[in-house]
């Protein structure tokens, strides 16, 4: 069993990350408060010194898929078939990158069901991701022993 000042610390730092993204969603209007970008919040909280939760995989992991499904439902009408063969081929990016982000995947699907604009590249992928990020940065400062980034690279 985990010691119960890590567990404090996790879950502190899920809910601080998650609060944010609510609050900027409700403040705003802006839709960051989407599930794969949860799970990302998530994953930092947790697991904040994985190579899966740093900034780099994060950044790129959800730009990757979410480009490579938007090229997608170009040509695919929005589905759950579309949908799958989006989360699917958004690993090769994030492997070819050696960027893994598995929230990313999620995003992949997301857009294959609903066919989005691109711009939803920049809002909510890019804003979401730069908050989940800047949140965790802001934590790993604030938190005794949660310790984020542990590499920019």
């Amino acid at each position: 069993m985990p010691p119960l000042k890590n567990v404090v610390s996790a879950t502190t730092a899920a809910l601080a990350g998650l609060l944010l993204l609510a609050g900027i969603t409700s403040a705003t209007g802006l839709a960051l408060f989407a599930l794969p970008f949860a799970a990302t919040a998530g994953i930092v909280a947790l697991a904040p010194a994985a190579p899966f939760a740093q900034p780099r995989s994060i950044v790129l992991g959800h730009v990757s898929a979410t480009t490579l499904a938007l090229l997608i439902t170009s040509v695919a009408a929005p589905s759950v078939w579309t949908a799958a063969v989006a989360a699917a081929l958004s690993t090769a990016p994030m492997m070819l990158l050696k960027a893994p982000h598995p929230p990313a995947a999620a995003t992949a699907a997301l857009v294959g069901l609903t066919a989005p604009e691109p711009l939803y590249l920049l809002n909510p992928v890019i804003l979401a991701s730069a908050v989940v990020i800047a949140g965790g940065v802001v934590l790993g400062k604030l938190l005794p022993g949660h310790s984020y980034p542990t590499s920019w690279k």
